[in-house]
């Protein structure tokens, strides 16, 4: 039994989806700004090392960007434009490794809140999850414009990390009331590339990383007065038990939806309630080591996580190493994610027509392309135009990696069932974050220019492969609800209409679980 039939009788898509996306994923703009702030805050404006003369500082004694050594020291003085990070702890020469380490201490945070959203939003529900994550980040993005050391700023950035670990996995739960062909909308639509937009123009207005955090934390404040709408997920009510709250949403989507309530819909959610209780019975209590009973389901986890780690590592590597580009870095910062926006519609497109798998193999080897065309470049052109080729290209790296992960993301969230969605998407993205904390070493690491991009080309090319051979197409699939043996599966077809069996919207002899 899938609830897909369900949905699609009160509106898979109508005023009340529309409603809920937007009250669910616009604090995405501020997830995005927040997670792209080190962007800013590591970027390492021009400064001179002024030696120090019968302690007077004179301009005539001023050597640009130059690490004394040895006997010889000096007092280092930073242009005044613009305050960063960098500035504020003077995190250059012998304490320049201290930036990347606050990048990778905060997306170390951004796992520890993926583990803990996939597991709390499966066991206390996706809205009390998500509000409370919105709430924590408000207040951590706010506070930490209170600290006087960097070894305070990083614990602070940590922290913001864990509530944008555990927002990028229980925001998802939306496509829970969206019929097949609108799922990828949720995924597809730029709100992240929307707020590192508005991070490049804030930056750029303010010059100051302390009220780039301040409009940060008082934005997301205001996405907290969704809670007076958005409902609880209705799979997650049906799948414990609350008949009564889930019969309530169905009733009220319907009429925001100009729909009439299905005659049997209390019958068939509590039919599908009855099932899963009876597992619940048995001693049934769902966690991470889940994921792996089966070698299908295991096999699809590990190539899922081995995926998300890859990508992680590339699009965040690139976003990360974005100061070192030629040009102004505010206006490759903006670039690198306006850019995505003319592929909305047409990966939109190309995701319900060719294929979730098809798409992301597509943008795997788009990505792979570009680096190969980066690392040509580095070792055959000379010139002015050299760095501004190499910094289009990488752009493009950059949305081609983007691209893929959406229909990574659809891919991921279609391939679990509701009692452990939100967990496969929790330790998928767990991967991820692991491939964030090694990504702001890509390029720091190194003084070679052309390794990063060969790092890259390797993990998007096996991303592809492993992509396309080895993970199931969930195009047109209802989704699944319970964990159902091969037995109990047979026997719930059995009980489908016939039409729904064969039709183009739910093809339920092909769940994704046991192909």
């Amino acid at each position: 039994m899938h609830l897909d039939e369900l949905v699609e009788e009160i509106g898979s898509f109508g005023k009340f989806q529309m409603l809920m996306m937007f009250m669910v994923m616009t604090p995405k703009l501020a997830i995005g700004y927040n997670m792209m702030l080190m962007q800013y805050g590591a970027y390492v404006t021009d400064w001179w090392c002024v030696e120090d003369v019968n302690s007077n500082v004179s301009r005539n004694n001023m050597t640009y960007k130059y690490c004394s050594g040895g006997n010889s020291t000096c007092s280092r003085v930073y242009d005044d434009y613009t305050r960063t990070v960098v500035t504020e702890w003077d995190l250059v020469c012998e304490r320049k490794w201290i930036t990347p380490i606050i990048t990778s201490i905060q997306m170390a945070g951004v796992l520890v809140g993926a583990i803990i959203a996939g597991q709390s939003a499966d066991r206390f529900g996706r809205k009390k999850t998500f509000y409370l994550t919105l709430l924590l980040h408000s207040l951590f993005t706010i506070a930490i414009i209170f600290v006087s050391s960097w070894q305070a700023f990083t614990a602070m950035r940590c922290l913001i990390g864990i509530t944008i670990g555990s927002y990028l996995v229980v925001c998802m739960f939306p496509v829970e009331f969206l019929g097949y062909k609108w799922r990828p909308a949720l995924i597809v639509f730029p709100f992240w590339a929307t707020g590192v937009c508005i991070l490049a123009l804030v930056s750029w207005l303010l010059h100051d990383w302390v009220y780039v955090h301040l409009i940060a934390g008082v934005w997301t404040m205001l996405f907290l007065l969704g809670w007076f709408f958005v409902p609880e997920s209705l799979r997650w009510l049906v799948v414990t038990g609350r008949i009564d709250q889930a019969e309530q949403i169905i009733e009220r989507v319907a009429m925001m939806n100009d729909r009439t309530k299905p005659v049997k819909t209390r019958e068939m959610i509590l039919k599908l309630s009855e099932e899963e209780e009876e597992r619940t019975k048995r001693g049934k209590k769902y966690s991470y080591i889940d994921l792996y009973k089966g070698w299908k389901l295991a096999r699809h986890t590990i190539i899922l996580h081995i995926v998300w780690w890859s990508l992680s590592a590339s699009y965040y590597g690139i976003a990360f190493g974005v100061g070192k580009f030629s040009g102004n870095l505010y206006l490759n910062l903006f670039l690198m994610s306006m850019l995505e926006f003319p592929f909305v519609v047409p990966v939109l497109c190309a995701l319900n027509r060719l294929g979730r798998r098809s798409v992301a193999a597509a943008m795997f080897a788009g990505g792979s392309l570009s680096c190969l065309g980066v690392i040509i470049v580095q070792n055959t052109v000379s010139g002015d135009h050299k760095g501004t080729v190499i910094t289009v290209l990488s752009l493009t790296i950059q949305i081609f990696a983007g691209e893929a992960w959406a229909s990574i993301i659809a891919l991921t969230n279609e391939i679990y069932p509701t009692v452990i969605r939100n967990l496969g998407y929790g330790a998928a993205s767990t991967a991820a974050r692991v491939g964030g904390i090694v990504a702001p070493f890509v390029f720091a690491l190194t003084d070679n220019d052309t390794i990063p991009y060969v790092i890259v080309i390797i993990l998007l090319g096996l991303s592809g492969v492993l992509t396309w051979f080895f993970l199931p197409e969930t195009l047109g699939l209802a989704l699944e609800d319970i964990l159902p043996g091969h037995d109990k599966k047979e026997k719930l077809l059995e009980e489908i209409p016939n039409e729904h069996k064969v039709s183009d919207t739910f093809k339920l002899h092909e769940s994704p679980i046991d192909m």
